[in-house]
């Protein structure tokens, strides 16, 4: 088991943050239950000069200098519900991260890979990996912005390649309500929801209201 396992989530602007105050506080809750560290960025990691999703990268970036190193860290984005707290990450996501890789992505119901919830040891490598993706001002402006970036590192690099798992079990690590035909998607007991593609915080936050009331909702992945 890790001696050592952080959670990261940035969440930047007051509505914003009103709006997904449940799925924060879920996950406040759920690291005091297992005894994680959680820590929450804000303004103060806004990169200006980006468009917002950016400034989630310069966040890590130096919560990683701060850490252990092979310390296990979860980056979740802030539209992240946890559902079913009684899943201990080292139990349930670690065994997807082999021991000679470094990061865990996901290939997610929409059939891409996707950012919003990454698992990873601190190492050199990984450290360096991120701070690669900062420097590609080439996609800064993609619509999946760093997201991208990661990609492109991926698909460049194969000494990258080799320290990253990408799994499509994202059912298990990053559940939608809204995904291809075929694609298995988020339900009750679900260890969490990731409202990936709906970008409006007052539909998140009534969405997290239906779930948390018993409700199973599905979106159009091509209309949410």
């Amino acid at each position: 088991m890790p001696d050592s396992l952080t959670i990261l989530t940035l969440a930047i602007g007051v509505d914003y943050r009103k709006s997904l105050a449940k799925a924060l506080e879920s996950k406040r809750e759920y690291a005091t239950k297992h005894g994680y560290t959680y820590i929450e960025g804000n303004e103060s990691w806004w990169d200006r000069t980006r468009p917002i999703a950016w400034s989630k990268v310069p966040f890590i970036m130096e919560q990683l200098s701060k850490l252990p190193e092979d310390a296990i860290v979860w980056q979740s984005d802030a539209d992240v519900l946890i559902t079913n707290p009684e899943y201990k990450l080292e139990e349930h996501v670690l065994p997807l991260l082999p021991a000679n890789k470094d990061m865990l992505l996901i290939f997610d119901a929409c059939k891409h890979v996707n950012s919003g919830n990454i698992l990873m040891r601190n190492t050199a490598w990984c450290r360096d990996y991120w701070r690669r993706v900062n420097e590609r001002a080439d996609c800064i402006y993609h619509i999946w912005w760093e997201n991208m970036a990661m990609i492109k590192l991926l698909e460049e690099n194969e000494s990258d390649r080799m320290k990253v798992e990408i799994s499509n079990q994202h059912k298990r690590f990053n559940a939608y309500i809204m995904g291809s035909d075929g694609e298995p998607l988020w339900e009750m007991g679900d260890f969490l929801v990731h409202f990936a593609g709906v970008y409006d915080s007052k539909k998140m936050e009534s969405l997290i209201t239906e779930i948390q009331s018993g409700g199973t909702p599905r979106l159009n992945m091509y209309n949410p």
